[in-house]
């Protein structure tokens, strides 16, 4: 067994002796005091300032942790696939417990210790009032079994998956059917019992309200809100924990005994011959005066066939939605259920095609750089007699093309039906509408940024980086709320807030340059 931990230990001492790691606890410790002045700030219109400075800190932490399953977790194993170290690091008598408490156990360990150091500091809200030291100690308790889960799934599927693609992709379905489908399913069901559709003794009702309940029991989320309730006197080790850190680390034996079976295999040459079929199938097509528009459009956004396929798609996704519901009202007898109206329908599927606008805009984003940096492509795009400005934004009009279908869905429902659009926002809400979209503008740069900085989990590091700085940029609007709600209402708020956005963008842009002419220097 000690031969097994060297690899930790080694990876633990690596860690020690890292700058980044110490810079990164102590911004950690910089945010905890950017909200713990912030709640400074709001104190005189809380009633508990303690337990808002806690709430906020933890459901930060809840969502960093989770991001950190997705892109930093995931990719304990498939990092080593991709690069073909995976048989050197067995060569080197490594073996497979070592490998994975290495990978793995020791990413778990640095967030623990992240989690942990921020202790001292949350404290401090036990003097701002509102909230108990068992509080504390419980919601740390809770987050550390999440921690626990989280790390071993996703190693888990690491070191089923043959590429980090598709290990991040199965977190994210776990975390869908972990936190989002039995509550979905649960409400479908109660719905459909109030149509007449279902009975309450129906096995399948039965069987919906007892998955509910269990996952309701073994959620952080749900444990997390019932800490922070008033009040609480429960114990530390509750059937959360106690579940979450046995599923762990049943997760990691699986994980281990699976190894050998999934890893003897040779993944190296599979991505090459996935990346063969696209040229055969637009190999009549030509890129014309615009090349890296063309090769954008055609690889990443799928190409015209992709494109015919969503504009038939996205319509008849909201076709469904609208006529499925008036459909599900007309065979409803009953009179005392909610009924479904014209404009809600129209609205819930404008909803729907606005979150697949953002989940295209997040995809074509991450990979704009991704395959250039991982194929070490981006030297030889820099002697090519055109600026790497060009480049970039010849990639950019690629995926402006790939967006046309859902835009073009979009446009055609609001012209159609104008009150969609409306009826999603309030009268007093419009000045959001141009802050939300510059915010989204700056997390597209950031990930544009990010894809250049690291070769794996660009897009969890975004989000965590954005969280991260709306997080601290919150006591800057209370400022601006402070000092501007009187003479100019909610635009002298939103409109710092806009002009700061649109700095920002342009910083992101000349990092994205600086990068790009590094990485060109570098390789």
């Amino acid at each position: 067994m000690r031969g097994s931990f060297i690899f930790a230990s080694f990876a633990l001492k690596k860690d020690t002796r890292d700058k980044k790691t110490h810079v990164l606890r102590f911004a950690c410790i910089g945010v905890v005091f950017c909200i713990l002045f912030s709640s400074w700030i709001t104190s005189s219109r809380i009633g508990s300032p303690g337990l808002d400075f806690f709430t906020k800190i933890i459901w930060l932490n809840f969502w960093l942790v989770t991001l950190a399953g997705i892109g930093f977790f995931s990719t304990a194993i498939t990092e080593e696939k991709e690069e073909e170290t995976l048989p050197l690091l067995k060569l080197a008598g490594i073996n497979t417990l070592a490998l994975l408490t290495g990978k793995s156990s020791v990413r778990a360990l640095r967030v623990i210790l992240l989690l942990m150091g921020q202790l001292p500091f949350l404290l401090l809200s036990v003097s701002l009032g509102g909230i108990t030291p068992l509080q504390i100690y419980a919601t740390l308790t809770s987050l550390i079994g999440y921690i626990i889960l989280i790390s071993n799934f996703a190693l888990l599927c690491s070191v089923y998956a043959k590429r980090s693609g598709e290990a991040i992709a199965l977190v994210i379905t776990a975390l869908f059917f972990y936190f989002l489908f039995p509550t979905l399913q649960y409400h479908l069901t109660v719905n459909l019992q109030n149509r007449g559709y279902l009975s309450l003794t129906d096995s399948i009702s039965s069987s919906s309200k007892y998955l509910f309940e269990i996952s309701q029991e073994h959620s952080v989320i749900e444990q997390i809100r019932q800490i922070l309730t008033t009040g609480y006197s429960g114990s530390i080790l509750s059937s959360q924990v106690i579940s979450n850190v046995s599923v762990g680390i049943l997760f990691f034996i699986i994980a281990w005994f699976i190894f050998d079976l999934c890893t003897d295999k040779r993944t190296a040459k599979e991505p090459s011959s996935r990346k063969k079929q696209p040229l055969k199938r637009f190999m009549n097509s030509r890129p014309g005066t615009n090349p890296f528009a063309w090769k954008e459009f055609q690889f990443s956004g799928g190409g015209m066939r992709a494109s015919l396929l969503k504009l038939i798609l996205y319509p008849t996704m909201s076709i469904i939605v609208v006529t499925g519901g008036i459909l599900l009202d007309q065979y409803t007898n009953f009179s005392s259920t909610q009924t479904f109206t014209w404009k809600e329908l129209v609205s819930t599927s404008l909803l729907l095609l606005f979150v697949s606008f953002v989940v295209e805009c997040t995809i074509y984003t991450s990979r704009i750089f991704r395959e250039e940096r991982i194929q070490k492509m981006i030297p030889l795009l820099s002697i090519l007699p055109c600026s790497l400005l060009r480049i970039a934004y010849e990639k950019v009009g690629g995926i402006i093309l790939s967006l046309i279908p859902i835009s073009f869905t979009i446009i055609l429902i609001i012209l159609i039906v104008p009150e969609s659009f409306t009826y999603l926002t309030s009268s007093g809400l419009y000045l959001l509408v141009p802050l939300t979209i510059i915010q989204f503008c700056i997390f597209l740069h950031l990930l544009a940024y990010y894809s250049l900085v690291v070769r794996w989990g660009a897009l969890a590091f975004a989000i965590g980086t954005f969280i991260l700085v709306e997080s601290c940029a919150t006591p800057l609007l209370h400022l601006f709320y402070l000092m501007f709600q009187e003479t100019s209402g909610e635009a002298g708020v939103l409109l710092p807030a806009f002009y700061l956005s649109l700095i920002c963008c342009f910083i992101l842009q000349i990092l994205i340059a600086g990068r790009f002419h590094q990485i060109a220097a570098e390789e």
